[in-house]
């Protein structure tokens, strides 16, 4: 087998940690090396300045928010393409995608944001997994876990530009044709049971 890329997208709240970590686990128990990554990573030097913008204690323009995104996320190029060239099942909780869609849903030119991370040239998801949710019952589970949610994710307006972004990659099924979209109202059980669906057709071609 060699390695798999798999990715979690969506908006905020939608269960992209919980379908993410479910993965991980489930793989685990059957075996498979796998790796978790998540962004933005708020550790790296690139993550505090995220940080800081999403809690509103900085502002930055949509170049420099797309641009600081899209470092955060390349600056583990080769640590990926290495796990995967290694057959590891890589797991990605938010990637280039979430860039794409959340940026471009902040005026960043999306033709312009396609052709820059076709030129950085990050390792292509083998599936994406997009879970859909209603923007205002996401609000809610946003509620319940902290209360107030940062800059964006209380944006109703926003958030509706960025599930247009999402829907617009996955009818062009950009740089991978395996999108696929799930039911984030579901029970999270059942969610993963249909990704492990998925990834054991992967698995065994």
């Amino acid at each position: 087998m060699t390695g798999i890329l798999i990715v979690f997208e969506g908006i905020d709240s939608s269960g992209k940690e919980t379908q993410s970590r479910l993965l991980e686990r489930e793989l685990s128990k059957r075996g498979f090396p796998v790796a978790l990554f998540s962004y933005p990573d708020y550790e790296s030097e690139y993550g505090k300045i995220i940080k800081k913008f999403l809690e509103g204690k900085i502002n930055l323009n949509p170049d420099e928010q797309f641009l600081l995104y899209l470092l955060d996320i390349a600056k583990d190029k080769e640590k990926v393409r290495q796990k995967l060239q290694n057959e590891y099942v890589v797991i990605m909780d938010r990637y280039f995608l979430s860039t794409i869609a959340y940026q471009c849903a902040n005026h960043f030119d999306y033709e312009a944001a396609k052709k820059m991370i076709k030129l950085i040239n990050l390792p292509v998801p083998s599936i994406v997994f997009y879970l859909e949710i209603p923007i205002d019952i996401a609000q809610r589970r946003k509620n319940k876990q902290k209360g107030m949610g940062d800059r964006f994710e209380m944006d109703v307006e926003f958030l509706g530009k960025v599930i247009r972004f999402y829907e617009k990659m996955m009818e062009e099924r950009f740089l991978t044709s395996n999108w696929v979209k799930l039911n984030s109202e579901d029970k999270p059980e059942s969610i993963n049971r249909k990704i492990l669906l998925r990834i054991e057709e992967l698995i065994n071609r």
